[in-house]
């Protein structure tokens, strides 16, 4: 089973505004969100790929994104409502 996201370029440059427009460090989010500092560091230079469901629920929560951003994260089946 695949539980990843496609690997994208587009997912890390979303995630890096997001955060930045948040005013967090990747320190900060990756704290708050249970990530490491190089995952999301990874995620945001497109290395990696793709985060886990999991990832991408906890960053959305993180981060306090309304439905429709949160669904920019990940599929609409892996954001809570």
């Amino acid at each position: 089973m695949d539980t990843g996201t496609p690997a994208s370029g587009a997912f890390g440059a979303r995630l890096h505004a997001l955060r930045t427009g948040a005013g967090l460090s990747q320190a900060e989010l990756a704290q708050s969100a249970g990530v490491s500092v190089r995952g999301l560091s990874d995620l945001e230079r497109g290395r990696s790929r793709g985060p886990q469901r999991r990832t991408v629920q906890a960053l959305a929560a993180t981060l306090r994104l309304d439905a429709a951003a949160a669904r920019e994260l990940g599929p609409v089946s892996w954001i809570r409502p």
